[in-house]
This record gives C-alpha cells, sequence and structure tokens, in this order.
C-alpha cells in the first residue's frame, strides 16, 4: 500500500502540487469578496489549488490556500496515491481503505515533541492582534471574517481525556476572541457542553493552517471517541507529530502554520454568523454563539491559512467529501453484513450529504429496502441526509441520468419510497427551523430496483451491446469524431 510523503508540512504539499502542475500563485487579491469569489468560480471550473500571496494590506502577514482536495490529482496524491487515476479509478482505489484506517487508528498515538515549524512564534495576549491575520470575507452576505473553514477544532472529553478534532466555522470578533459555530451533535459541542456543565471553561486549540491531509482528517465523519489524529497517523502509517499547548495541555500539529489556544467560558457568547455554507444557502443565521478566548497564538512566519469554502455544490471540499465518504459507507456497508453491495455514491450535487446512491445486486425480497435502511442510519449518514435511492448493479450510480432513469421507471411511488420520521439534522440545514431545538427532519429511501419477484421477466433495457458499440467505434469511430 502506498502512503503519502512523511511530511505533514503545509509548504511542503504546495512545493509537491506545484511540481504536479496543479498550483495557481494569485498575488494581489482582495481578502474581502475577490479570494471567496475566485475559489468559488475556480472549484466549479475543477481549476488547480490556489496560492493567494501579497493580500492588499496584509502583505507578509500572511497568505491563504484553498482549492487544496477539489479533483483527482490532487486528493490522490495527498493520500498516497497515483494522481494520474481517474475519479473513479480513485473510488476503486480506495476501496477498504478508510475501514483500514480506522481499525488501525488506535495504533497510531500522536507522538509528542518538543517544538516545531508551529513553535517559531509563541505570543500571549496583549502581543498579537486576530484581525491584522488576512481571514478572508468569503461571501456577499457573510457576516464577519472567517478565519477557520478548513480549520481543526482541538477539544477533550473531561471524562476521559480523550480528544477530538473537527472542522468548524471560526470568526473573527476581535484581537483576541473568535466565534466558532458547532452542531450539537458533533464531539467537539459535546465536550464543550460537558466543561461547562461542571461550571468549568472548556479548553480549546484551533489550528487555521495545516497539510490537507490533517484537514481531511479532522473533516470526515467519525465515531464518537476517536481522536482524529490517530486515524490522520493511521492513513500514513506514522504518527502525526505534537507540541502541547502551554495554556491547556491539548496537542498542536507540530508542523502546523497558525494555531490559536484558550477557553470557552461557560456564558460567554456573542453573535456570530451568518456564512454561506455547503448546502449552498446561508445556514446558522446570526445567534449568539460560544467565544473562544485566545490566551497564545503559535504560528510560522507569513503563515499560510487552510482555506475551504463551502456554497452552492461544487464548492471547494465538495468533491473529495464525495469520493472518500462514498467508500466510507461502502465499506460501513459491507462490514455490517449485507451481500453483494456494488457501489455508493453521495452526489455532489446533494451537497455530498444529501442524495446517496446504493447498487447492489438483489438477493433476496426486501434486500433492497435493508440497504437503504442501514446507509441512512450509518454514522456516515447519521449527520444530515435527505435521500437514500437503492438502484441495480447495471445503473451508474455516479450518473445522475441513469439514477434518474432507474428510479421513474423501476420504482412504484406507492409501495417504493419508505420514510424515516425524526431523524437528526443540524442547523444548516435550510429545512430546519433554527428555533427548534431538536432539529429533527426526515428521510425518503427509494427503492429504484427491478421487482425482486420480477427478476428474469421484467423488461429488457434497450441498448447496444458492448460488442457492437466496439465493433462501430472500430469501423465508423474515426469519421464521426469519437
Amino acid at each position: 500500500m502506498t502512503t503519502p510523503t512523511d511530511s505533514l508540512d503545509l509548504r511542503d504539499w504546495i512545493s509537491r502540487m506545484d511540481e504536479l502542475g496543479e498550483l495557481q500563485l494569485v498575488s494581489g487579491a482582495d481578502r474581502d469578496y475577490e479570494i471567496g469569489a475566485i475559489t468559488d468560480l475556480n472549484a466549479k471550473r475543477r481549476g488547480k489549488a490556489l496560492l493567494f500571496d501579497d493580500i492588499p494590506g496584509f502583505e507578509g502577514a500572511g497568505r491563504v490556500v484553498s482549492c487544496t482536495m477539489s479533483r483527482a490529482a490532487r486528493l490522490g496524491a495527498t493520500l498516497g496515491l497515483d494522481p494520474a487515476l481517474s475519479d473513479m479509478e480513485l473510488v476503486k482505489a480506495l476501496r477498504g481503505r478508510p475501514a483500514a484506517w480506522e481499525r488501525d487508528a488506535p495504533r497510531f498515538d500522536p507522538v509528542r515533541v518538543s517544538e516545531g515549524a508551529v513553535t517559531e512564534s509563541v505570543r500571549s495576549r496583549g502581543d498579537f492582534d486576530l484581525t491584522k491575520i488576512p481571514a478572508p470575507l468569503w461571501h456577499e452576505g457573510d457576516g464577519g471574517h472567517y478565519i477557520g473553514t478548513g480549520s481543526l477544532v482541538i477539544t477533550k472529553d473531561p471524562d476521559d481525556d480523550v480528544v477530538n478534532v473537527g472542522t468548524y466555522r471560526v470568526m473573527v470578533h476581535d484581537e483576541n476572541r473568535l466565534g466558532v459555530f458547532i452542531e450539537p451533535i458533533h464531539g467537539g459541542s459535546i465536550h464543550i457542553r460537558k466543561f461547562h456543565e461542571r461550571g468549568e471553561p472548556a479548553p480549546i486549540v484551533l489550528s487555521f493552517g495545516h497539510h490537507p491531509l490533517v484537514f481531511l482528517g479532522s473533516a470526515m465523519p467519525m465515531p464518537y471517541g476517536l481522536n482524529e489524529l490517530n486515524y490522520v497517523g493511521a492513513i500514513r502509517q506514522k504518527p502525526v507529530e505534537v507540541v502541547y499547548g502551554e495554556v491547556t495541555g491539548l496537542p498542536i500539529p507540530a508542523d502546523a502554520e497558525i494555531v490559536a489556544e484558550g477557553w470557552v467560558y461557560p456564558g460567554d457568547v456573542e453573535e456570530e454568523g451568518p456564512f454561506g455554507e455547503f448546502t449552498g444557502y446561508f445556514a446558522g443565521g446570526r445567534r449568539a454563539r460560544p467565544v473562544v478566548t485566545v490566551e497564545r497564538l503559535y504560528q510560522r512566519s507569513n503563515p499560510i491559512l487552510l482555506g475551504s469554502l463551502p456554497g452552492k455544490p461544487p464548492f471547494d471540499h465538495s468533491y473529495w467529501r464525495s469520493t472518500i465518504e462514498s467508500s466510507m459507507l461502502l465499506d460501513r456497508l459491507t462490514a455490517i453484513g449485507l451481500p453483494d453491495i456494488q457501489g455508493v455514491w453521495k452526489h455532489e450535487a446533494g451537497c455530498a450529504q444529501f442524495f446517496t446512491v446504493v447498487s447492489l445486486k438483489q438477493r433476496y425480497a426486501g434486500h433492497a429496502e435493508q440497504a437503504g435502511m442501514l446507509a441512512a442510519a450509518a454514522s456516515e449518514g447519521a449527520s444530515m441526509g435527505r435521500y437514500v435511492v437503492v438502484v441495480d448493479d447495471d445503473i451508474d450510480i455516479t450518473n445522475l441520468e441513469d439514477v434518474i432513469w432507474g428510479m421513474s421507471t423501476r420504482s412504484d411511488p406507492a409501495t417504493g419510497i419508505t420514510f424515516l420520521n425524526r431523524t437528526p439534522s443540524n442547523p444548516l440545514d435550510p429545512l430546519v427551523d433554527e428555533n427548534d431545538a431538536e432539529m429533527l427532519t426526515s428521510r425518503a429511501i427509494i427503492n429504484a430496483c427491478r421487482p425482486y419477484g420480477r427478476l428474469n421477466d421484467f423488461a429488457k433495457v434497450v441498448q447496444v451491446s458492448d460488442g457492437l458499440a466496439d465493433k462501430v467505434t472500430a469501423k465508423f469511430g474515426g469519421v464521426l469524431g469519437w
């Protein structure tokens, strides 16, 4: 098995992308709207990774990298796979790996080191000003400058000290205060609430620039209690090196670019948002949300922020989330013991969350419904979801036209749709009432497979056979420009 480079230095990754012809330098883009607009338009064009420098008014104070893994070459290279793999070749190459990484994670506890690139400069409150860092105003309509979009938010459970690393949005309030929005279902929010229930401030570390592999591990859905830094170690088959925060004792990736450390005090809230989210809407509104009081700032000179801009799909990180989370859900369904699951694809058009297609070879009556139920309830789909469509193995699950054709001709609305009520969502779901404390929605499982009892006599599909297609292509393809 190939593994990613030994280095977890973002600057080494940038050099590697430049060598592959996968990096574009952008100088002079303004942090207000221009960086965000260029990132969004570039993601929709499947463009190169972008490195923004010479940001007006912030020259030498920081840079921004975005679109880090928004196409196959960069995602493959980041994971230590062949950057020449196509989209579908990459999906096949990932088969079984996410499950193996999760299984191996306990063997790769982070390794403590005395110093790292991130400790080049360590400053205490009063000696730094977070507003001097070029945190972009990403979307027209955002409620503030967001320093954290591809960020790591590191917390721990006060009951057992288990560390959680999640990716949540982080807004700059002033020189030493940040606003963080964590959906209640996620580990970071659970940890903070546990500390506050004890009447104690919650320790927190926030990294705003780091290797894309660490971001990937942080942003993927993990079982509660699994340290995402262990998961990253399992991917690279080598532990992540960390230094420990002077204030909180929490782990900090040693090769990070810029990291804030501090506390979330009980009752300390300030209005945060709105922010253009991965659903394609401004979600979460403007609400009083937890404030991080930053006590230490660790950084390299001219640090690089890792930006990962959400929005209407496709967006900065929708490609890699669809690719990897599809593999993860496929592994989960296979591990449960479902036979003959042929594939899973979480469509970018559904924000890599709301529209999942499962392909199978039917082996018994109810097989399709069982697969749909389990896909809707698995941890990879537990936070949000809307539709799970189950299709026969002759359907190309990555092709929405093929999926819609299968749904249109093989599903009976009266008998083929199963509804699950009171399923969990979060405030970023545009269908959720922001004033609803429970934040519950529903899910639909659509059986778009041929009826099991008619597998042998269902209408035959009209299509050109492979043999005939090869023959006419060889004979007339040149004339037709195929």
